[in-house]
């Protein structure tokens, strides 16, 4: 890896959860390009992530869970260098069936998590907390693009929804923490993050992976509702950025992050089948609800604090696509060298000859 010139993430020691998960992988890849020493932490590397990660003396790579709060203040208490800046990507996440179906479990797993982490931050003197977000917590409909300020201090509906109940109560405590211990705590609001390193399984829960699992296989994808409805969607390493970014200027602690450019399910299956240069099968379920018609977050607050320019969602499918070709096509066997020409036969004649 190159050496990273000087900038206001060198020598900073970041400690990353979730880093061998989608976001996190990236998060952990963007601080090391910059300079920072990065503690990586995760439960597991299921998915071989953390290997596609740059071999640096700046990467430590800690295995624990986060749900052992003596074994997380091992982590910070056992750093050389201390903790400067906390990146919190870990997150319980699956589709919205089973976050209803088991809402205590995701609001536990969030609750427990974001109470341990804010508090160790705070002890071991942190400078800068980042806590990923979600548009998830505007549940109240709007008229208009979705503000910062439509969020928990204008309605908190109640809904039996686990992440979206964590998600909430993850931003209120980080307000009464930056209220009482004068904190630094950042929360970027994401739309649909996609790109490489994303579970790309076939049973995965988010739109993009799956989309791109089934096309591959030849599948049809299935559009839920009659596909009118629209969403924005945002390259992870534009996030990384935005964020990193968000925090060095250090002008608001809650942006709403996305790209302008909004889509239907329908063109987003259709772009993905044109990156991986398949054949379009799409097919509607039209007894599955599509969710919202829209999701659209106000984004002026976000341009007004950086210069912020994401690919289009055209140019960061083919970058997927092609790291998924490189990760996720089984390597063709290799073609078996021709048969030599078989020699011959001797006339007969030249038989005769001794």
């Amino acid at each position: 890896m190159a050496l990273a010139a000087q900038g206001p993430w060198t020598d900073r020691t970041v400690l990353v959860t979730g880093a061998a998960g989608f976001i996190g992988s990236h998060f952990a890849e963007g601080l090391l390009a910059r300079g920072a020493r990065v503690i990586a932490l995760h439960r597991g590397d299921d998915r071989a992530v953390l290997g596609q990660l740059p071999r640096t003396a700046l990467l430590r790579t800690v295995r624990t869970d986060l749900l052992d709060e003596a074994a997380l203040e091992g982590v910070f208490a056992g750093s050389p260098h201390g903790v400067d800046t906390v990146v919190h990507c870990a997150s319980l996440t699956g589709n919205l069936l089973s976050r209803r179906e088991r809402p205590a479990t995701f609001l536990d797993s969030g609750v427990r998590t974001v109470s341990y982490v804010l508090d160790l931050a705070r002890r071991y003197g942190v400078r800068d907390t980042v806590l990923l977000s979600s548009a998830e917590v505007y549940l109240s409909a709007t008229d208009r693009p979705t503000r910062e300020e439509d969020d928990f201090r204008t309605s908190l509906p109640y809904a039996p929804d686990g992440y979206y109940l964590a998600k909430n109560y993850a931003e209120m405590l980080a307000e009464a923490y930056a209220h009482e211990h004068g904190m630094r705590i950042f929360r970027p609001r994401l739309t649909s993050v996609y790109g490489p390193r994303d579970d790309f399984r076939a049973d995965s829960d988010r739109v993009v992976p799956r989309m791109f699992a089934r096309a591959a296989a030849g599948e049809p994808i299935e559009i839920w509702g009659d596909g009118s409805q629209t969403r924005t969607y945002l390259y992870v390493t534009d996030l990384v950025d935005a964020t990193l970014r968000m925090v060095e200027r250090n002008t608001h602690t809650v942006l709403n992050m996305a790209a302008q450019e909004t889509v239907s399910p329908v063109r987003l299956a259709q772009l993905i089948c044109a990156a991986l240069g398949r054949p379009e099968l799409i097919t509607f379920n039209r007894a599955v609800s599509g969710g919202r018609p829209n999701r659209t977050l106000d984004l002026s607050q976000l341009h007004e604090v950086i210069d912020f320019r994401p690919r289009s969602l055209q140019e960061g499918l083919r970058a997927t696509a092609a790291w998924y070709r490189s990760h996720h096509f089984p390597t063709p066997p290799p073609t078996p060298p021709l048969p030599l020409p078989l020699p011959e036969p001797p006339s007969p004649t030249e038989s005769c000859v001794r």
